[in-house]
């Protein structure tokens, strides 16, 4: 057997017929394309997977607190954000404590935004009822709404730059609610 694939090895050493390089160059730019394309597409669900663990863990520490918050807290979980997921675009961060009345349905208690969203208005408020949780009378719960501009490495025309937007809710630990500290004017 070994006698047999080194004879085969030593006959494709000496023979000079240049198949060899036309298949090289046939295939080597293949290959490359494919590699690239593979890594683009890891690259992307990668980002998307940072993306979505990054909106929860801003989440969790929000239902954690139990002091007021203010707009320092909510810059430093925009900055947490874009450590976390490191991507290439502008950062946005939405986050809006909701309740739910039985007269009335879903209130939103505050919102406050950063980055490219606006607040929270009751008529997208609306819109999102679907994907809000069933909630008992005055029970709260914190919505968290991040997006990030994700580019692709190497240009693949299936895959486009790309914004990633995650939606995600979470019910106050500690607290009944998450409250929000109104700034006081400076005198």
């Amino acid at each position: 057997m070994f006698a047999k694939f080194s004879n085969l090895l030593r006959r494709f050493r000496r023979d000079q017929s240049g198949n060899v390089t036309i298949e090289t160059v046939i295939w080597v730019p293949l290959l490359i394309l494919i590699l690239g394309a593979t890594f683009s597409f890891y690259e992307a669900f990668r980002q998307k997977s940072l993306n979505t663990k990054a909106a929860f863990t801003i989440s969790d520490a929000l239902s954690r607190e139990t002091d007021p918050i203010d707009d320092e807290y909510l810059d430093g979980m925009l900055s947490l954000l874009e450590f976390l997921t490191d991507s290439s675009g502008p950062y946005s961060m939405r986050v809006t404590m909701v309740r739910f009345s039985d007269d009335d349905g879903y209130l939103i208690d505050w919102t406050q935004a950063r980055g490219g969203f606006d607040t929270l208005d009751d008529a997208t408020l609306a819109s999102m009822e679907e994907n809000l949780p069933k909630l008992l009378n005055n029970e709260s719960v914190i919505v968290v709404e991040t997006q990030t501009e994700y580019t692709p490495t190497f240009e693949v025309e299936s895959l486009q730059p790309q914004n990633f937007y995650n939606f995600v809710f979470t019910r106050p630990r500690f607290a009944p609610k998450l409250v929000w500290k109104e700034s006081t004017p400076a005198a």
